[in-house]
């Protein structure tokens, strides 16, 4: 697979690159699996184009490309293999890449820390990434981490990310072809080095670029919402799964490991610009995209958010390429050129459904406006489901009201939620498995209704049995009844309320806050919104490395209250106007 990679995608990669740095161009296939699934870019999962928003339509879209305010100035590159020294005496291999004929002295450096290593077909592979850096004027360092390629020491589950990378920066600012100014590009892996070295506050490190990476990779990739690693997680290599499940519980080993919103207000305190982007589909970026948020609004940061599953590309992203976006905010701050990339919004966001780009002031969207639905009983919308629940803006009224779903670690039932990490969410219709499953759906949509932020679902469940998951998917339900994937969320029982468990109490009513993950998506008119609940995830037909959770072993009789004294409620962020008939506080 690497020779196809590496023969076929790749040089025609690198012929489409107009402007920028590239290195995350090769980097966003690798992602978690090291593997690629085809030759080109897969196509984003979007649905068939339709109408923005109802209320939105003067807001600020995107109607094209811009031309960049970046160097045409191209320089010949030199690299040579070198060793850079960790503090505990480690020789860690790398690549170094100078460009030639420089008359104004040193230059800023860029630092690419790539757990895969630099001297490996995965590395080879992102050799001409690393020199397309340096060939626009910034001495680049391909760094192979401790215990890959050819560098020493031990590699297990992003172990020393952050201190090795601390060490090449501040080894890399000593340098006499560097002026002291230091960045970080690349993607997944090579973007939660980025993280992790920021985290230390290397003095000399101004500027990252971590793309569909994670700061807090327990919560995000291995343990969604406390549940166990899935089938892509067990792929890995032995030594890094082997390490998470060692690990089950957040501990010393995970602190070490993830940046939390403490590091990330203290990363922007530190001035490093962070130049946040990920997609809608992938099963990482929620992370990055949580990271983004807990630093204060007056950081240097800024967010590009595209349709995109791990292993594409960003698709298309305007009024910029991603590459163009990468080489601007580097020129930015390392080269203090005042191109407007810091200035001309503080997101760049794709909606779904218009299909269109957008800019934001800021993110989260400040006009956002709340629309709760809370599951009722009752039937008459369009689920052959376990109990056809309606979701509605009024609270239950009954005065006891419950459903309930069995699960067994075997059998399910399950949702279809695991992403593929090349091509995103499961498209197929939702409609065989939510027949085992709950669900409660919307009214009509009036107009068409615009959910872009994160989405809460508050409800109250009672477990029988030792421990439960619980898996809730939003749904499109289109006029002819198809039931589309939106986005998921997870969480376990025994780790709702503490990274640490929980007795989970027998058969007792239990309030639970489960966050389904962000996306940017217009229902249309005509169609409906749908919740669908389980105990249990798994992957689609033919999904390809499936990313997400991995399956309970615990059998489990899981119930959801939904009456006066238990409210569950769906909480979605909506922008401009909601159709759901009744429903208040649209804008």
């Amino acid at each position: 697979m690497w020779g196809l990679f590496t023969s076929t995608f790749w040089p025609r990669l690198k012929s489409s690159v107009r402007v920028g740095l590239g290195s995350t161009v090769v980097a966003s296939v690798l992602i978690a699996c090291g593997t690629v699934s085809s030759t080109t870019a897969p196509a984003p999962v979007t649905p068939t184009t339709g109408a923005k928003g109802s209320g939105t339509e003067g807001r600020n879209w995107i109607d094209g490309p811009k031309t960049p305010v970046t160097s045409s100035v191209r320089y010949q590159v030199a690299t040579s293999e070198i060793f850079i020294t960790a503090r505990d005496g480690v020789q860690l291999g790398a690549k170094m890449f100078l460009p030639q004929g420089l008359a104004d002295g040193p230059r800023p450096c860029i630092l690419v820390a790539d757990g895969y290593g630099h001297s490996t077909p995965t590395g080879v592979a992102l050799g001409g990434a690393v020199a397309d850096v340096a060939s626009r004027g910034y001495g680049a360092i391909h760094l192979s981490m401790r215990g890959s390629g050819n560098s020493g020491g031990t590699a297990d589950l992003y172990n020393r990310l952050g201190q090795d990378g601390y060490d090449a920066v501040e080894w890399m600012a000593k340098q006499p072809w560097c002026n002291g100014r230091v960045g970080m590009v690349g993607a997944s892996l090579l973007g939660i080095s980025q993280w992790l070295t920021a985290k230390q506050s290397p003095p000399h490190l101004q500027a990252i670029v971590p793309h569909v990476a994670c700061g807090d990779c327990y919560d995000y990739v291995w343990y969604p919402g406390g549940m166990l690693p899935g089938p892509g997680r067990a792929a890995r290599p032995a030594n890094e799964y082997g390490s998470a499940r060692q690990h089950r519980d957040f501990d010393g080993f995970w602190l070490d490991r993830t940046t939390l919103a403490e590091d990330h207000r203290r990363i922007a305190a530190n001035g490093i610009a962070v130049l946040t982007t990920g997609g809608w589909n992938d099963y990482i970026s929620p992370a990055n995209l949580e990271a983004f948020e807990q630093m204060p609004d007056n950081a240097r940061k800024k967010l590009v958010w595209g349709p995109d599953a791990h292993g594409a590309m960003l698709s298309n992203p305007q009024p910029y390429t991603y590459y163009e976006f990468e080489a601007m905010w580097l020129d930015r701050y390392l080269r203090d050129i005042k191109n407007g990339i810091d200035t001309e919004s503080a997101a760049v966001i794709y909606v779904q459904g218009p299909n269109l780009w957008r800019n934001e002031s800021k993110w989260p969207i400040p006009d956002t406006t709340g629309l709760k639905l809370y599951l009722n009983g009752g039937t008459g919308t369009p689920a052959a489901s376990l109990n056809d629940g309606r979701l509605l803006p009024t609270r239950s009224r009954a005065s006891q009201s419950s459903v309930a779903v069995d699960y067994v670690p075997e059998a399910g039932p399950f949702l279809l939620t695991l992403l593929s990490q090349s091509k995103g969410r499961y498209t197929a219709d939702q409609r065989p498995e939510e027949k085992s499953v709950l669900t409660w759906t919307s009214p009509v949509l009036t107009v068409p209704t615009e959910v872009t932020g994160h989405i809460g679902f508050m409800f109250w469940a009672s477990v029988h049995g030792t421990d439960a998951d619980f898996v809730a998917l939003l749904t499109d339900v289109a006029p002819d009844g198809t039931s589309t994937q939106v986005t998921v969320g997870y969480l376990n029982a025994s780790h709702a309320v503490s990274r640490k468990p929980q007795t989970v109490i027998q058969d007792a009513a239990t309030q639970y806050a489960l966050n389904i993950w962000p996306t940017s998506y217009v229902f249309q008119a005509g169609h409906r919104i749908r919740l669908d609940v389980a105990g249990g995830a798994a992957a689609g037909s033919g999904v390809a490395s499936p990313q997400g959770p991995g399956k309970s072993p615990y059998a489990a009789h899981i119930t959801i209250w939904q009456d006066v004294s238990h409210p569950s409620v769906l909480d979605l962020p909506v922008i401009g106007k909601n159709g759901i008939p009744g429903a208040s506080g649209g804008r």
